[in-house]
């Protein structure tokens, strides 16, 4: 993990870090996607939450770091890994059985402009201003266009149409839940201040989400259904390693040394870089008007993201990147 010190890191560092942040974590949708056709959801994100977890846990303990937090701390980042780890991360894994990686990596791309969008009419949040107000609409748009063949059908299924569209509207349906459940998790910790080590306190939230999501994998059977062929401990050590410990480790590097602007680009990086990777892995595309839909959501990000960070503190990567931690 990068250490962080006083004097400012050579440009190389820097630009490695975000390579990292946004490879990495966009690759997670695409891991993802490949890992639920072979294991539970709850499966999937529980084990790659337990290893990144020990990891960072084992490596504190070797450096003779304390590992200990007290209990309203342990509860607060409980609730919030319910909320972020276990409601987003699983629902997300069940609606990638459905859906391409591309699509949902794009759908989730929306987060920063409801986060924005709640935080103007919820009692102490911050208000969006014209520019903000402008990139919401934009926004809001270039979703209506994303999930045009969704809303011409309906998110309820009745048993009509072909089996690709109702496997797009179910997997869009629980994606929907899986976002609304982040941007809840992520408005809730944002309103309570923690004053454990950012690290230390991921580390438990991982642990403790990762518990909820391996009992919820069990309780569906997911030990009789499961197929551990080779690609999926890839997929797996890849979420682990790559998404949850080293990607994360290179954003807390950042924010650190980068203006908190600059950080920011992986909310509209991380969907273009899944589109590519799922392309290229998984044979898997965006087609006709998705394509038109993707530049006008990553247009909107850009223009939200960058009217609230000259004001916005700094946030942990738990509140505001799903599929990340």
């Amino acid at each position: 993990m990068p250490q962080l010190s006083s004097k400012r890191p050579a440009q190389a560092a820097i630009v490695a870090a975000f390579l990292c942040v946004y490879i990495f974590w966009g690759s997670t949708f695409v891991a993802i996607r490949y890992a639920v056709q072979y294991l539970t959801p709850g499966f999937v994100s529980g084990f790659r939450y337990w290893i990144a977890a020990a990891i960072i846990l084992l490596y504190r303990v070797a450096r003779g770091q304390s590992i200990r937090i007290d209990r309203r701390e342990a509860l607060r980042l409980l609730i919030l890994g319910l909320f972020l780890l276990t409601g987003n991360n699983v629902l997300l894994g069940c609606a990638e059985k459905y859906i391409t990686a591309g699509y949902a990596s794009l759908l989730t791309a929306s987060v920063p402009i409801l986060i924005a969008l709640f935080e103007t009419f919820i009692p102490g949040g911050e208000p969006l201003n014209r520019v903000g107000w402008a990139g919401t609409v934009l926004g809001m748009g270039g979703l209506t266009l994303l999930l045009a063949p969704v809303l011409r059908n309906g998110l309820v299924l009745h048993g009509h149409g072909t089996a690709a569209d109702s496997a797009l509207a179910l997997g869009t349906g629980i994606l929907i839940a899986a976002i609304f459940t982040w941007v809840a998790g992520s408005l809730i910790g944002g309103r309570y201040s923690s004053r454990v080590d950012p690290v230390l306190g991921a580390a438990w939230q991982m642990a403790m989400g990762g518990t909820v999501n391996v009992l919820i994998g069990t309780a569906l059977g997911g030990w009789h259904t499961a197929h551990w062929t080779p690609g999926v401990f890839n997929a797996i050590a890849w979420l682990s390693i790559a998404g949850s410990l080293i990607g994360y480790s290179c954003y807390i590097f950042l924010l650190e040394n980068v203006p908190v602007a600059k950080v920011a680009t992986y909310a509209y990086v991380n969907p273009i870089v899944a589109v590519i990777l799922s392309a290229v892995f998984l044979h898997e595309s965006l087609h006709g008007q998705q394509w038109i839909a993707m530049a006008i959501i990553l247009v909107a990000v850009a223009i939200v993201t960058a009217s609230k960070s000259k004001h916005a503190p700094s946030r942990t990567l738990t509140e505001e990147q799903p599929e990340a931690a």
